[in-house]
């Protein structure tokens, strides 16, 4: 909010109002106060903030991060989120609407047409005919910039080029033996929810929360083992065993949660679902916990986690071939126990560590921001990096665990790879080969590194959920899949080819047509002349 207020002042001398809850305290509505203003979109969708949002209109209406706005079918039911119903008020309300996102597309083709019905309510009877209406050139509903296509007024690319790697590892010894000892535990779980059971993905999904904190650290596994043997133990005590139907918010999965903070209150939530059926079952559930536990903790005490080791060499080597000046690293996690074990070992290690998390206010982030841009030399960060700061002045980045949403993935690539990047970006994903998920996230870099070389355009990982989508390829079922039937699904990913509709998307047959330099040249010098003195004397 304050960077929105601060470049609308800076760059167009444009006044405006951050509105927040104490601007309620006076009883009148600042919407109707105030001509200009600005606001969260989670501050706004919150019931009481949105009836005041009801009646007031608006010339324009601007929403940053618009893929935020989401809503989805399960089945023959829509799940509205709060800001789907915030973007409905806003679309009833407002004469012109402006969407802004770098990732329109999630993977998802319904939820696709959900957010474009925002934008022009029924206008589009089926997703065919939206797709249909983008293919326009001509299109003034839809305008796509490609960031290679951007050009300055001397003809010279806006953004820099930017190199994928993939850092491969193997999970071996005691290692092996958690992951295995895991993924049997969960597929126990698992096989005994009864398939006719209509929230058995979501059930599914709740379950590799386990599975992902593994693949991100084994310190971020051992505090969801923790947290779970703890609520079970709690169960226990009440002498009763709560059936999986009884936990909450199971209709949403974790995947469709944008908010970093409310899809870790949920996580936590949905780490003590059992299905255990009377005490002994789960005693018994409870002496498992305590023995992955055991293994998670001697993996820790004897310094053995292989992908540690790794981060340890990755960036040891990068500080070694900087070259002029100290080289500035990103390191992403979607776990907050792992930020902090990993801000922990960085500092050990000798290096200047920031973080920035989900919990932090924006002040407290941009501050954070500052430490990295002075003294630090790496920032450890959640999704969280990516609301409202830059970070260009960075320009090497790790992936520590990669998400399964292949949107988060594409947000994660474009943090430093933005506009003011002066440096080739270097993108180092970490995957652990020998694994059921790492089988597919790894054959997916891999594919996409093919296309890229074939089309000779970065723009690809820009594009990860809309290729997966033109290929009807669900990534987070495939690696559900993967973990909890034991199916071999880089197998499905191996069809990835760079075809003709892979390269339309890629190369933008979805795209309006380039904007004419010498025209807007043109333009701009009208406009100049235009000014009179009362215009340059109001100015200043």
């Amino acid at each position: 909010k304050e960077q929105w207020r601060r470049e609308l002042w800076e760059k167009f001398y444009e006044s405006f109002k951050v509105v927040e809850r104490l601007d309620f305290k006076s009883g009148d509505n600042p919407w109707e106060r105030y001509s200009q203003v600005i606001t969260s979109i989670d501050f706004a969708k919150q019931e009481d903030i949105l009836k005041t949002l009801e009646n007031v209109s608006w010339d324009l209406v601007v929403v940053d991060e618009a893929h935020k706005m989401s809503a989805y079918i399960y089945g023959k039911k829509k799940k509205e989120t709060g800001r789907y119903k915030l973007g409905k008020v806003l679309s009833k309300n407002s004469n012109h609407l402006l969407f802004l996102t770098a990732t329109p597309h999630k993977g998802d083709p319904e939820n696709f047409k959900l957010l474009m019905d925002l934008l022009v309510p029924g206008f589009f009877p089926d997703y065919e005919s939206l797709i249909n209406f983008l293919r326009d050139r001509d299109s003034s509903l839809f305008i796509r910039r490609l960031k290679e296509d951007l050009r300055d007024f001397d003809g010279r690319p806006l953004f820099t080029k930017r190199y994928p790697i993939t850092v491969k590892f193997t999970l071996e010894d005691k290692e092996w033996r958690l992951y295995s000892d895991l993924t049997y535990y969960v597929y126990n779980i698992y096989r005994r929810i009864g398939e006719e059971y209509p929230r058995r993905r979501n059930i599914a999904f709740a379950l590799t929360i386990l599975q992902r904190r593994m693949a991100s650290s084994t310190y971020a596994l051992l505090q969801s083992l923790k947290r779970r043997k703890k609520r079970l133990e709690e169960v226990l005590k009440k002498g009763r065993c709560p059936t999986y139907w009884e936990i909450e918010d199971l209709d949403v999965l974790e995947e469709d949660i944008e908010d970093e903070e409310e899809r870790w209150k949920k996580e936590e939530k949905w780490e003590a679902l059992t299905v255990a059926e009377d005490i002994g079952e789960l005693k018994e559930e409870i002496g498992t916990l305590e023995e992955l536990i055991r293994l998670c903790e001697e993996i820790l005490e004897e310094e053995k986690e292989t992908k540690l080791k790794e981060l340890k060499r990755t960036i040891t080597r990068i500080f070694e071939e900087g070259g002029d000046g100290r080289p500035k690293i990103l390191i992403f996690t979607e776990a907050k126990d792992t930020l902090e074990y990993l801000v922990n070992k960085l500092k050990g290690w000798g290096y200047k560590v920031t973080y920035i998390h989900g919990g932090m206010k924006m002040e407290e982030r941009i501050e954070k921001v500052k430490e990295f841009q002075g003294e630090s030399e790496i920032m450890v960060a959640t999704e969280a990096a990516g609301e409202g700061i830059n970070l260009q002045f960075c320009n090497i980045m790790i992936n520590y665990d990669i998400p399964w949403n292949p949107n988060r993935l594409e947000q994660r690539m474009g943090r430093i790879h933005r506009y003011g990047q002066r440096k080739d970006v270097y993108i180092f994903n970490f995957v652990a080969a020998n694994t059921q998920e790492g089988k597919v996230l790894a054959k997916l870099l891999e594919k996409l590194e093919e296309i890229r070389k074939i089309l000779g355009r970065d723009r690809v990982f820009d594009v990860i959920g809309e290729i997966l989508a033109h290929e009807k390829i669900d990534l987070p079922e495939l690696i559900l899949e993967a973990v909890l039937e034991g199916k071999r699904a880089e197998k499905e990913i191996e069809r990835l080819e760079c075809n003709e509709g892979i390269k339309k998307v890629v190369c933008g047959d979805i795209v309006s047509k380039p904007p004419d330099i010498q025209e807007i040249k043109e333009m701009m010098e009208k406009a100049r002349e235009k000014l009179d003195v009362e215009d340059i004397e109001r100015f200043f």
